[in-house]
């Protein structure tokens, strides 16, 4: 079984502590993506599970081995854990042949006869498309071809598990797109149990079973990319996702289906609570009244943005309520006029304080 489970996951660097009582579950086969920006958390927690970090405090068990456990003072180290591990800055040798690094791992572990490890070697360079470039070194390589060495020494070296340490972030942004599909796919036909580090929301929707949002050393969310996306469970996590509009709620009726946020009334609402908010994306926003719409409301369009097929247009509400809405290029608004706008309930989520 090539489960991955973190239990009270803590991690403390020079009095700092970075991880706080982390639990997750990753389920055999699962492919789960920790988001977040800088410093949230999620390479500790990667490098926890490879063994490049050891634990201050918790337990983690790969399949049936528990790698680490601060309780019982136990860690298994790297080299041992039957992991593959893809990172950032490729770490292939540069005085190496992209057959010799993918091999590395094999010989190191004295992992079968030299045969066998060539050969599952070439097997692994086949499966990333760089058979044709076996015997070439680093510097005869690009980016891309770099880092299809790299995933294949990570699919020699892994038992049941694969970890990505933001393993695209050097390369271009049509590469991106191309690798991010050929991660996907390798996870697919292989069926390895896979974690991946990433700070970009659009990579992590692409290839994600499951998303794990970090923040300050905890999870803020888990869950499936369109749970993740359609509803968020925290203001943190609507405001990384996209929703740029979130309103505190202030006054709210005794039945929590209607409320008034930043002086605007909501309807539509179920089981609100005063200090509660609600978000709406900037594409939600639609002019005129909208009849039955749960958010209505006079604003003067002040700054536009063109973002090719769309336009950001900055909108002041009477009230001086700054909010953004995303209409088609063509369709012109008429700028320092007020004008009505809406919102419907089905585009509101409601985030509890």
């Amino acid at each position: 079984m090539g489960e991955i489970v973190i239990e009270g996951l803590e991690k403390t660097f020079h009095a700092t502590r970075v991880l706080h009582a982390l639990d997750l579950h990753v389920a055999e086969g699962e492919f789960v993506t920790l988001l977040g920006p800088s410093g949230c958390g999620k390479t500790t927690t990667l490098r926890c599970v490879a063994g490049l970090e050891t634990p201050t405090s918790g337990r983690i068990s790969i399949g049936a081995q528990t790698v680490a456990d601060g309780e019982r003072a136990s860690f298994v180290p790297p080299h041992k854990r039957r992991v593959g591990m893809v990172f950032q800055s490729y770490a292939i040798w540069p005085h190496m042949s992209a057959l010799s690094n993918v091999e590395f791992p094999l010989r190191r572990r004295k992992q079968g006869s030299r045969a066998e490890q060539r050969a599952a070697a070439e097997r692994a360079l086949e499966a990333v498309g760089m058979s044709a470039y076996a015997s070439r070194y680093p510097h005869e390589l690009s980016g891309g071809q770099q880092q299809r060495i790299a995933l294949a020494r990570g699919l020699v070296a892994a038992g049941e598990v694969m970890l990505y340490d933001e393993p695209l972030s050097n390369l271009d942004a049509k590469l991106r797109v191309k690798m991010r599909d050929e991660v996907r796919r390798l996870h697919d036909e292989f069926g390895h149990t896979s974690i991946y580090v990433t700070h970009d929301q659009e990579e992590a929707f692409a290839i994600s079973d499951r998303i794990v949002i970090m923040n300050g050393g905890r999870i803020e969310q888990a869950g499936t990319p369109r749970e993740i996306f359609s509803s968020p469970e925290t203001r943190y996590v609507a405001d990384f996702v996209g929703y740029e509009n979130i309103l505190e709620l202030g006054e709210v009726a005794a039945d929590g289906t209607r409320a008034v946020a930043a002086g605007l009334p909501v309807s539509g609402l179920s089981g609100a609570q005063p200090g509660d908010a609600v978000a709406f994306r900037s594409g939600s926003v639609k002019p005129g009244t909208g009849d039955g719409a749960a958010l209505a409301f006079a604003a003067t369009p002040s700054r536009e943005v063109y973002t090719g097929e769309e336009m950001l247009v900055r909108l002041t509400t009477t009230d001086g309520t700054e909010l953004t809405a995303r209409v088609p290029a063509d369709e012109e608004l008429p700028v320092d006029r007020s004008s009505a706008f809406h919102v419907a309930a089905a585009d509101l989520v409601l985030l509890h304080h």
